[in-house]
C-alpha cells in the first residue's frame, strides 16, 4: 500500500519540484535584472599568465625572479580583492623577504647546482595561497568561526610544511564559510566571496576564496593523478578553448573537499580542483578535525589554473605515499574505458540538469569517442539518488541513537557499498566515469539556500571515497564557467591503491 502510494505521488512531486526550481530561477534572474554585472577583467602582466611549472624554470634560467614573481601577484590580489573579497589574511611581507631569500640562492649557485637545487625544491620562489581551514604557526586561521577571530596558531598543517619545504611561497590565506560546512563562502568576520566572472554570483564553498582567488589569476597553485592527464586532455579540446579565462589572480592553492568543496569552487570559477586518494595527502593540521568514516571522505588538494601543474602539486603533498599511485607510469589513452552518467534524476530536491551542463559533458565524451577511437557507454545507476542520504550518514556523528535511526543508517550505509561494488566492478583498473559537475552554473548570491541539496553531484563521491577532478570546459552563453567530473575507481584500502597516470597522446 505505501508502495502503491508513493508511486502514485512521484510523478506530481517531480512536477511541482521542477516548477519550483524554474521559479526560483527567475525570481532571482529578474532580481538581478536590476543590479549591475561587475567581473574581473583579464590580467595584462603577461608573468601571470604562465604555470608554476614554467616559473620555476625561468627563475632557475635567471629570466625572472622570484621577487618580480611575488610582486606582480601581489599587485593583481590588491588589484581584484575589492571585488571579490576572497583574501582574509595577508602574508606579503613575509612572501617579499622569502622571494629575496630565494632569488640570492639562485644568484649565489653555480649553472651546474640549479638542477639539484630544482630536484629538492620544486616549488622554488613560487607563490601559492591556501584557505582560512589549515594551521600556520604565527597567523589567525578561523575556519570562518567567529570565536576563533583571534586566536593565534603555533603550529602549521603538515601539508603547508610541505609546500614550503618544498620551495614554495604562502603569499595569502582565503577565506570560507563558517566551519567550512557551507556551498557559499560567507561568513560574519570577514563576509562574503564573490565570483570573478559574475561578482553578482557565488564563488562555491567551502574552498570559495581559493577558487575565486585562481579564476581570478591571484595565486598559481591550488592543491589536484590516472585523472591528470585527462584534465590536460579535456583542456586541451578546441571547441572550449576559444573562451580564455579572462581574470586569474594566482597560480596555485591548497583547498580541502568533504563534499564537493575543492570542485565545487573549481567549477564555478573555471579552474582545475583535485580530490585526491585517501592517505594520501596528510590531514594533520585541518580545521575542522575529520574522525571515523570522516577520514576517508575529507581530502585536502590542489587547486590550480594549469593541469601541468597537478602532478607537481600532487607529489609535493603526499610525499612518499605518492610512490604509491604510480603517476609516473603511463597508460595508452586509447586503451581506456569510457562511461558517462548525465546526472541525478528523478528526485524532488534536486533540480534537472540544465542544457548547457548536458551539452558540456556530451562534448567531452565526443572527444574521447573521436580524438582516441573509444566507444563511450552511458550508464545509470539508480543508487546515485540516495547521495544525500549516503553523504549525510557517512557524516553522521556517533552518540547513540534510536534503534530505528539505526536501523535507518544501516540500510544507507548498505547502499552506499553496493554502490562501491558497483563501481568498482564497472569502472576496473582502465575505466574513467565522466559525471556533470552541478546542476547547472554558478547560482546568483542566496539562490543556494533554496536548492539547497545541489551538491549532491560532488557529495555522492564523497560518501563512497573516490579520487576525482574538476576539469574547466570554457564558458557558456552568459560568459559562466562549465566543466565535468572526471572519477576513476579506488581501494578503500590505503596501502592496497595502486593507480596508474594517463598518458597524452596528441596527434
Amino acid at each position: 500500500m505505501i508502495r502503491t502510494v508513493v508511486r502514485v505521488a512521484h510523478l506530481p512531486l517531480m512536477i511541482v519540484s521542477r516548477l519550483y526550481f524554474l521559479a526560483v530561477h527567475l525570481v532571482f534572474q529578474f532580481i538581478h535584472l536590476f543590479t549591475s554585472r561587475i567581473y574581473v577583467t583579464k590580467p595584462t602582466d603577461g608573468i601571470l599568465m604562465i604555470s608554476a611549472t614554467q616559473a620555476v624554470q625561468k627563475i632557475i634560467n635567471r629570466e625572472i625572479t622570484s621577487e618580480e614573481l611575488v610582486e606582480a601577484y601581489i599587485h593583481r590580489i590588491e588589484q581584484v580583492n575589492p571585488i571579490i573579497n576572497a583574501v582574509v589574511v595577508k602574508c606579503f611581507e613575509e612572501a617579499r623577504e622569502k622571494a629575496r631569500e630565494v632569488d640570492a640562492k639562485v644568484a649565489d649557485a653555480a649553472d651546474s647546482e640549479l638542477d639539484e637545487l630544482v630536484r629538492a625544491q620544486p616549488l622554488l620562489g613560487v607563490p601559492f595561497t591556501m584557505k582560512d581551514a589549515m594551521l600556520v604557526d604565527g597567523h589567525i586561521i578561523t575556519c570562518g568561526i567567529f570565536y576563533r577571530k583571534a586566536d593565534k596558531c603555533n603550529q602549521t598543517a603538515e601539508v603547508v610544511e610541505r609546500m614550503k619545504a618544498a620551495g614554495g611561497i604562502l603569499l595569502a590565506i582565503s577565506n570560507v564559510p563558517e566551519v567550512c560546512m557551507w556551498v557559499e563562502t560567507n561568513n560574519k568576520i570577514y563576509g562574503r566571496t564573490a565570483n570573478p566572472y559574475d561578482a553578482r554570483r557565488m564563488a562555491g564553498g567551502s574552498s570559495g576564496g581559493e577558487g575565486a582567488l585562481l579564476g581570478a589569476a591571484a595565486s598559481v597553485l591550488l592543491v589536484k593523478n590516472k585523472l591528470m592527464r585527462i584534465s590536460e586532455a579535456l583542456s586541451s579540446r578546441k571547441e572550449v578553448s576559444n573562451k580564455k579565462n579572462r581574470s586569474a589572480s594566482i597560480q596555485i592553492g591548497i583547498g580541502s573537499d568533504i563534499g564537493g568543496s575543492i570542485r565545487m569552487p573549481a567549477f564555478f570559477n573555471g579552474i582545475f580542483g583535485m580530490k585526491s586518494t585517501p592517505g594520501i595527502v596528510p590531514l594533520d593540521g585541518h580545521i575542522p578535525v575529520a574522525t571515523n568514516y570522516k577520514t576517508q571522505m575529507l581530502r585536502i588538494g590542489p587547486m590550480c589554473r594549469f593541469a601541468e601543474d597537478i602532478p607537481l602539486l600532487i607529489k609535493v603533498m603526499g610525499g612518499e605515499k605518492v610512490e604509491s599511485l604510480s603517476l609516473d607510469e603511463p597508460v595508452s589513452m586509447r586503451k581506456l574505458r569510457i562511461f558517462y552518467m548525465e546526472g541525478i534524476d528523478d528526485v524532488p530536491l534536486i533540480p534537472p540538469l540544465s542544457w548547457d551542463m548536458r551539452r558540456t559533458l556530451r562534448k567531452a565524451v565526443g572527444y574521447f569517442e573521436r580524438k582516441y577511437d573509444l566507444i563511450a557507454h552511458r550508464i545509470d545507476l539508480p543508487l546515485a539518488k540516495y547521495a544525500i542520504e549516503m553523504f549525510l550518514v557517512s557524516m553522521y556523528v556517533r552518540g547513540g541513537p534510536k534503534m530505528s535511526e539505526y536501523m535507518l543508517c544501516v540500510e544507507i550505509c548498505y547502499k552506499r557499498d553496493r554502490l562501491i561494488r558497483e563501481l568498482k566492478e564497472l569502472l576496473g583498473t582502465d575505466g574513467i566515469f565522466l559525471f556533470p559537475s552541478w546542476p547547472c552554473t554558478a547560482l546568483f548570491h542566496n539562490e543556494p539556500i533554496l536548492s539547497p541539496v545541489n551538491f549532491a553531484y560532488t557529495a555522492l563521491f564523497n560518501a563512497i571515497a573516490f579520487p576525482v577532478i574538476e576539469c574547466p570546459m570554457g564558458l557558456d552563453k552568459n560568459g559562466m564557467p562549465l566543466g565535468v567530473q572526471v572519477y576513476c575507481w579506488k581501494s578503500l584500502e590505503l596501502d592496497g591503491f595502486q593507480k596508474k597516470k594517463l598518458k597524452e597522446e596528441y596527434d
